[in-house]
């Protein structure tokens, strides 16, 4: 508190010098006015005229109303105090200057006080302040002398005679009293003053003693505080103008801070939650701070291991540039699909978009979409991938048709094209025009059969594949032949083996599928027991032919078909 009082006082201080330093530099031509009184008691000529304390001037003459033609007085018998203006610094005479007589000592001297006024026109200089704007003092001296015999009777006969003599006129008798005892006005402000700050004054009272005592403690400190403030006012002296100037220009910057000082205060209201919810936030934000530099240290290995990995990864994202370009002009064309995406997964993800209540759902409101379509997926898994005494197995059969759902081998595929045509090829997996084995020489076995020669997907031209690799025909005549004179093959056929495995090494490009899709399947394709003993009939009956399914073309053409069937059997089961 006693630091506060102390810091206002002197603040007080400096802006009253700075304020009198920037009205001092605010010059205006000197001249003479003239000040109308109703008494010029104690003023005499010489004597000081000031402007808010300050000696402007002094009084060059006092003169009468009625001898001064050019005044414009109230009345001929006041006082008329011409004064010469010679330190302007004051700035000018306004048209609400008011000035009074005051005293100046103890052994009856007077002088002239004037406030220069602050309206917007000012006063031209030889012009006549009236009595209305201007205040006598009654000199104390005089009230004393009245209490003296006989004077104080005759100012008895006086006031007798004057209470009859005004009874009418108690408003001029007021207006005059207040005119010629200015003191009254200023006692009467004064005490409105005190008794408005009645709660100050004792609070001052109560801590002067306080104060005083500080100030006796820090005398250093205030000894220093006025030195630094006569540098201050020094250095605030050369600045006189660009001090007058900021005043001038205080008033507008107040006016222009108005509309963004009420917007920030709707900002501090708005704030205020916020703030709030700062506050009771506090402790865990402190508790976070705590517990932030441990975790920070505890970070740094993984943060170094990071500044490692960026190392390898800024190359990936440099290399990866060109197709997040491609990526990014892509999206720019699908904002509407990326929108009805968005709502299609919110709605698939939605509890609320729940077919059926389901007791074994999340509150027993039911599966969302997403829940469902992945317990189906589940659900599925399990009820096809059965387990058994051998492991898990495929309790599933997929065929693509009824014409690709037979096991392949070359003569199998030559019979279906001899019965289906080019429709068969449809069958093959085609992984470009030259398929290995159907349409082409199998390279593990060069002289093997091509059972489809000049074949080729759809769009595409076959390779150029001699027809004397394979006489379809003729085989197919000869199996024919075969499955007439044997209508059943001394071979079980009860093993399946995967599909396209050709008896002399050759892959077929024939779907997939099991051994009981394939017995019940009603294209009549012979199973794999029945080509077998169809074969073995054909290189039984024409040794001389070299067999596109039987060994190899060195092997000789007298050899027994037994022993030729017994290899392929061999081949056939081998591991």
């Amino acid at each position: 508190m006693k630091r506060i009082l102390l810091s206002a006082a002197v603040l007080v201080g400096v802006l009253a010098f700075l304020l009198l330093e920037g009205g001092a530099s605010n010059a205006n031509p000197s001249g003479t006015y003239k000040i109308e009184l109703n008494n010029a008691f104690g003023l005499v000529q010489g004597a000081d005229f000031k402007v808010a304390g300050v000696r402007a001037g002094t009084i060059s003459s006092i003169d009468l109303c009625y001898s001064e033609p050019s005044a414009h007085c109230q009345s001929p018998l006041n006082a008329v105090v011409t004064v010469q203006v010679s330190s302007s610094g004051f700035g000018s005479f306004r048209t609400d200057a008011f000035c009074q007589s005051r005293p100046q000592s103890l052994i009856g001297e007077y002088f002239i006080d004037c406030d220069p006024g602050h309206s917007g026109s000012s006063l031209a200089p030889g012009s006549t302040i009236p009595v209305t704007r201007t205040e006598s003092t009654i000199p104390g001296d005089l009230l004393q002398d009245v209490m003296r015999m006989p004077y104080r009777e005759r100012f008895t006969l006086i006031i007798n005679e004057l209470g009859a003599a005004v009874a009418s006129r108690s408003t001029d008798l007021q207006s005059a009293l207040q005119r010629a005892v200015p003191a009254l006005t200023e006692t009467d402000n004064l005490l409105n003053l005190l008794a408005n700050d009645s709660a100050t004054l004792q609070a001052l009272t109560r801590d002067s003693n306080s104060v005083i005592t500080a100030l006796a403690n820090n005398s250093a400190q205030v000894q220093r505080f006025i030195v630094e403030a006569g540098n201050a006012a020094a250095d605030t002296a050369t600045q006189q103008n660009n001090l007058r100037l900021t005043f001038q220009k205080l008033p507008g910057l107040l006016e222009q801070l108005r509309p963004t000082m009420a917007k920030l205060g709707s900002a501090v209201l708005a704030n205020t939650p916020v703030v709030t919810n700062l506050n009771a936030a506090a402790g865990q934000i402190d508790r976070l701070f705590v517990d932030l530099p441990p975790f920070s240290h505890s970070a740094l290995p993984a943060i170094k291991s990071l500044g490692k990995a960026s190392v390898t990864g800024r190359s990936a994202v440099i290399a990866a540039n060109p197709t997040i370009a491609h990526l990014n002009q892509f999206a720019r064309s699908t904002p509407e699909l990326g929108q009805n995406l968005a709502i299609v997964l919110r709605d698939l993800d939605s509890r609320a978009r729940a077919v059926e209540p389901d007791p074994r759902s999340p509150g027993g409101q039911g599966f969302t979409g997403l829940e469902a379509l992945l317990g189906y997926v589940f659900n599925q898994t399990l009820a096809i991938n059965a387990y058994g005494p051998f492991g898990h197995m495929l309790t599933v059969d997929a065929f693509f048709d009824k014409m690709c759902s037979n096991y392949a081998s070359p003569v199998t595929v030559a019979m279906e094209l001899q019965q289906n045509g080019a429709a068969y090829r449809h069958c093959y997996s085609w992984l470009g025009p030259n398929q290995p084995g159907i349409n082409e020489t199998d390279p593990s076995n060069p002289g093997g059969a091509v059972p489809d020669p000049g074949g080729a997907p759809p769009g595409y031209p076959g390779p150029k594949t001699s027809a004397a690799k394979l006489n379809v025909s003729a085989l197919t005549s000869r199996t024919t032949s075969a499955r007439a004179a044997s209508p059943t093959s001394p071979t079980a056929g009860g093993s399946s083996t995967a599909a396209g495995s050709g008896t002399s090494g050759t892959a077929g490009p024939a779907t997939s599928g099991s051994g009981a899709g394939s017995g019940t399947s009603p294209v009549p394709t012979p199973s794999l027991g029945k080509t077998i003993g169809q074969v073995l009939s054909l290189l039984g009956g024409s040794p001389s032919n070299s067999s596109p399914l039987g060994p190899s073309s060195g092997s000789s053409p007298s050899a027994a078909p037994g022993s030729q069937a017994q290899q392929l059997l061999n081949y056939l089961l081998a591991p």
